[in-house]
C-alpha cells in the first residue's frame, strides 16, 4: 500500500453522560467528580486520561457547574463540564459533557475502514482509533487497520478545517506496514 490519502467530514453530536451521586452534603466531592469525568473521557476517548482534575466540588443545586480538565496521553488537555440537572434528597444529577468540538474514535476508524475498503478492494480484518480527533486545523490521532492477513498499517487522521458542526479531515496511510 502507498501513501492514500482521503477527504472526509463528520458531523458532531453533542455527547453528554447522565452522573449521579448519593452525598449527605450540600454537594458532590471534587473527587467524586474527577472519578466520574475521568471515566466518561475514557469511555468516549478509549484512552485513559493521564489525570483529570477539577476546580472544586459540585454544589447540589441544579444549573450548578464544574469544569473539569482531562490530559489525555499525547498531553492535549480536555474541558469537561459537569451540570447538575436534579436534586432528589441526597441524589445529585448530573450531565457531563465535552466542551470541545471533537470526532469520536470509533467514527474516525468507521472512516478509515470504509475508506480503505474503498482503495484496496476489501474490508480490513479491524480498524481501531484511540483519543478524540480535535475539531481544530491541524489536530491528528493515530489508527491501526488490520488486514485479513494481520498486517497492520498505521493511519493518521488530521483536522482540515470546521465548518460549524462539521468536521472536516484527512487519512493518511503510512507508506510501510508496521513492524
Amino acid at each position: 500500500m502507498r501513501k492514500l490519502t482521503a477527504a472526509l467530514a463528520l458531523t458532531l453530536v453533542p455527547i453528554l453522560a447522565v452522573g449521579c451521586s448519593s452525598s449527605g452534603s450540600s454537594s458532590v466531592s471534587k473527587s467524586d467528580v474527577q472519578t466520574k469525568a475521568g471515566s466518561f473521557y475514557k469511555d468516549k476517548s478509549h484512552e485513559d486520561a493521564k489525570t483529570v482534575s477539577c476546580d472544586g466540588s459540585l454544589p447540589a443545586k441544579v444549573d450548578a457547574a464544574q469544569t473539569c480538565t482531562a490530559t489525555a496521553a499525547d498531553g492535549q488537555t480536555w474541558a469537561i463540564n459537569a451540570k447538575v440537572t436534579k436534586v432528589d434528597g441526597n441524589d445529585v444529577y448530573y450531565d457531563l459533557s465535552i466542551t470541545d468540538a471533537f470526532v469520536a474514535p470509533d467514527d474516525v476508524a468507521s472512516s478509515v475502514s470504509n475508506f480503505y475498503q474503498q482503495k484496496v478492494g476489501m474490508a480490513p480484518q479491524s480498524s481501531t482509533c484511540n483519543g478524540l480527533l480535535r475539531g481544530a486545523t491541524s489536530s491528528t490521532i493515530r489508527c491501526v487497520v488490520t488486514e485479513a492477513d494481520g498486517t497492520r498499517w498505521g493511519v493518521t487522521a488530521k483536522t482540515t478545517n470546521v465548518e460549524g458542526s462539521k468536521v472536516n479531515y484527512d487519512m493518511i496511510v503510512d507508506e510501510q506496514p508496521m513492524p
